[in-house]
């Protein structure tokens, strides 16, 4: 699995060149199949997800069950598969006002964001159960890692016996991301929006020169996601042993979704992939590249998913 992510991510490499060297290549072509065909899509699929979200962990809160809070964990692994489709875009609206981190704050590297996870709910801080007041907070406090602890980290099964502040705050935190969710592809859309900035560069666009760029940005975004699979995800967690592997280094562990949410990176490299159509309009000398990367990017996810179906887990995986 580390030898097919290096391979991705080195098959990657040459389209940063090609995006500089080769005017032949319709690189406005390609950048606007992706946004279009990929970005734009996922986003709004990561709104309607979150909203859904906010609204089962409401009714949770409304009627605590068994039944309420198995729907909101549930829910939750939709949220992790919709949010993996679009982890890589750490440029653009994902950056500003930290939404990015806002939403996704992983690495923990020293348990700082656990800790105040677990210390608002032992002191059953209230001014963390408002989604705005919870805004104000600290980005480690309002995201899908701090979800992830309240609807499956220790003392979750309070949230089916009525535990108020618990269930609260998870409500808080939901209605946070799907506010951030929202504001993301908000920016993204419209004839000023972050997708028409990265379709039309040129000497008066503040941020693309040209559409060679344009679509750097994407993919150095993709080669950066697989990088970032590899080395902190899978590397780190892996340790240089089985005795040194530590499975609770990757997001998601507590609800089981670490390997899902990698599945999800892999494809959604795939599908931009599919979506910039790069076999179809790089010139024929560099068709091989795209190839070689659809090639590398359909393994990772069909092994990753070959291992989710043997009923493996982050755990067993390394």
């Amino acid at each position: 699995m580390r030898h097919l992510l290096l391979a991705a991510t080195i098959a990657l490499m040459p389209h940063h060149a090609l995006a500089q060297s080769e005017p032949t290549a319709d690189l406005a072509t390609i950048t606007g199949g992706m946004i279009e065909g990929h970005i734009l899509p996922a986003y709004g699929t990561l709104v309607g997800v979150a909203d859904e979200q906010a609204r089962l962990t409401q009714a949770l809160c409304d009627a605590p069950s068994s039944d309420t809070l198995l729907a909101a964990q549930a829910s939750f692994a939709n949220l992790v598969e919709a949010w993996s489709a679009v982890e890589f875009i750490r440029f653009g609206p994902a950056r500003t006002d930290n939404r990015y981190e806002r939403l996704f704050f992983w690495p923990d590297r020293n348990g700082r964001g656990l800790n105040q996870v677990q210390g608002v709910i032992a002191a059953e801080d209230e001014t963390v159960t408002s989604t705005e007041s919870l805004q104000g907070k600290s980005v480690a406090l309002q995201g899908f890692i701090a979800l992830d602890y309240v609807l499956f980290g220790t003392g979750f099964e309070s949230l089916a016996e009525g535990n108020t502040h618990r269930c609260a705050y998870a409500v808080a935190i939901a209605g946070a991301i799907a506010d951030t969710s929202n504001d993301v592809l908000a920016d993204w859309m419209g004839d000023d929006g972050y997708a028409a900035l990265m379709l039309n560069p040129g000497p008066d666009n503040a941020l693309y020169r040209s559409e060679g760029e344009a679509l750097q940005e994407i993919l150095r975004s993709m080669a950066a996601q697989l990088q970032i699979v590899h080395d902190a995800k899978l590397v780190r967690v892996a340790g240089d042993s089985p005795t040194n592997a530590r499975h609770r280094r990757a997001p998601f562990w507590r609800s089981g979704q670490s390997l899902p949410s990698m599945i999800a990176n892999a494809e959604a490299m795939l599908s931009l992939n599919e979506a910039g159509s790069f076999a179809d309009l790089l010139p024929e000398q560099s068709q091989r590249f795209a190839g070689t990367a659809r090639f590398e990017l359909g393994q990772i996810a069909s092994r990753l998913q070959a291992l989710q179906d043997t009923g493996a887990d982050i755990e067993m995986l390394v």
